[in-house]
């Protein structure tokens, strides 16, 4: 065998391993059923690094009728101050240190004893009130600079108490907005492929803070490269559960699947367009993978690739124009972008021996992808036009990228604590948020949502 044949075999080994560590299939098959109910332990996710840039005290609401017991605003508070903890750029303080007392004071400006929050060093403060109604929440949290005693900005929201959760994951995105020009990534999902309930690779989905975690297969092989549409109205990823691969497309909110075949050749991997109509698969067949644009159906729309090489792992940007993906035909896998109507590609990445996983960031402008060398693996990002790489991890423990929708943040699989976990790391700059699940599994190929809401 040649060389450049054995660079190959290589490749496609890499690409395929978790595809090949298969359990012999039993004679009766299991059918997976969206809507599995999780096992898996919620995220935990902490901060790891010197990160913390601003305190912000964070208030219980102030009851203004209804929320006797101080329930609402407990959730409100516990959620929201989760969310902000995760960015990096807060310290949330310590709530035994406030003076000022939520049911003895007010919550907008000329109510508010400055002094008391200046005391204990908090730059920004969060206050409000709660009005619960039988099965109505009305709820109103205002953010204020502690420093010039002016309110920043302030947010009223109408729901039920099962929604206090989603109120908080939105202020916090208003938070981050007010504060650094930015909205959040928090009203967000992160899907990721997980060992934690036992041998076998299972999808799960939960809010980017560990709530509502959510288990989408269950099922005795394995499931992998979960991908979300732009409108977090779909899923898609690969499994053996028919026996061959295949790829399935989740309706999230029906909690129903569909089996996406092609007589093209087998599944390899997959990505939704961002309506979620459309996917982007990469079919081997004859020793040789290929993109192909397939309708919700199996049915090829466009041939994307069509050259003896392996072309894998794609990416749809989140304007649907173009696509990045990894391939070797030059000899080794490195990360090329086209449209994704068609046309030539183009290579992006000259750096490192084995480049792979590409990801967008959300305005198309950079790619972030893993990158072997020795056996050990990093995250890096590049322009999109090209240029030198900027490496993120050093620690050889870090795969599959995948970008939060406001390009602040990247989350990853890395084995840096033993188990594979899922982390969050700041895109600029190497500060670590990890997001930890609880469980003896492996956590891996996480895939960040668009925001859920407007």
């Amino acid at each position: 065998m040649d060389a450049v044949a054995r660079r190959r075999l290589d490749f496609q080994h890499r690409c395929l391993a978790d595809m090949k560590r298969l359990i012999p299939l039993l004679a009766l098959i299991v059918i997976a059923y969206a809507g599995a109910p999780a096992s898996a332990q919620p995220l935990r996710m902490t901060i790891e690094g010197p990160s913390q840039v601003a305190n912000i005290a964070v208030s219980q609401l102030k009851n203004l009728s209804g929320d006797d017991q101080g329930r609402v605003s407990a959730r409100f508070v516990r959620t929201l101050s989760r969310n902000l903890g995760l960015s990096g750029d807060f310290k949330v303080l310590d709530p035994d240190s406030y003076i000022e007392k939520p049911q003895s004071s007010g919550y907008d400006a000329g109510q508010i004893n400055f002094a008391d929050w200046s005391s204990i060093n908090a730059l920004f403060l969060v206050k409000g009130g709660v009005k619960v109604d039988g099965a109505q929440v009305e709820l109103v949290a205002m953010l204020f600079d502690v420093g010039t005693q002016q309110r920043m900005m302030g947010k009223r929201f109408v729901g039920s108490p099962a929604d206090v959760p989603e109120m908080a994951r939105r202020f916090a995105d208003a938070v981050m907005k007010a504060v650094t020009g930015t909205r959040g990534p928090f009203d967000t999902k992160l899907a990721f492929v997980s060992t934690g309930t036992g041998r076998f690779k299972e999808v799960y989905v939960s809010y980017l803070d560990g709530d509502d975690l959510f288990q989408i297969t269950n099922n005795p092989t394995i499931n992998l490269f979960p991908h979300f549409d732009k409108g977090v109205r779909h899923l898609v990823y690969l499994s053996y559960k028919s026996e061959e691969p295949a790829l399935y497309l989740v309706d999230l909110g029906a909690k129903r699947e569909v089996k996406i075949e092609s007589d093209r050749g087998r599944m390899v991997g997959g990505a939704l367009t961002p309506a979620g109509d459309r996917v982007v698969a990469a079919i081997e067949e004859g020793g040789f993978t290929n993109l192909y644009l397939l309708d919700d159906s199996g049915a090829r729309i466009r041939t994307l690739t069509h050259d003896n090489a392996i072309n894998v792992n794609p990416s749809v940007s989140s304007d649907g124009s173009q696509i990045v993906f990894c391939s070797d035909r030059s000899g080794r896998p490195q990360i090329y972008v086209m449209p994704l109507d068609g046309g030539a590609a183009r290579r992006v990445t000259y750096e490192g021996r084995y480049n792979s996983a590409p990801s967008f960031s959300p305005d198309a402008s950079r790619i972030a992808y893993e990158s072997r060398e020795n056996g050990r693996f990093d995250i890096y990002v590049i322009l999109t036009a090209g240029g030198n790489p900027m490496r993120l991890t050093n620690d050889g423990s870090n795969t599959s990228p995948s970008w939060s929708p406001d390009g602040r943040y990247i989350a990853f699989s890395s084995t840096r604590g033993g188990r594979a976990r899922i982390y969050i790391m700041q895109a600029n700059n190497p500060t670590i948020v990890s997001a930890l699940t609880e469980d003896d599994g492996n956590d891996t190929s996480p895939a960040w949502s668009w925001w859920l809401g407007d």
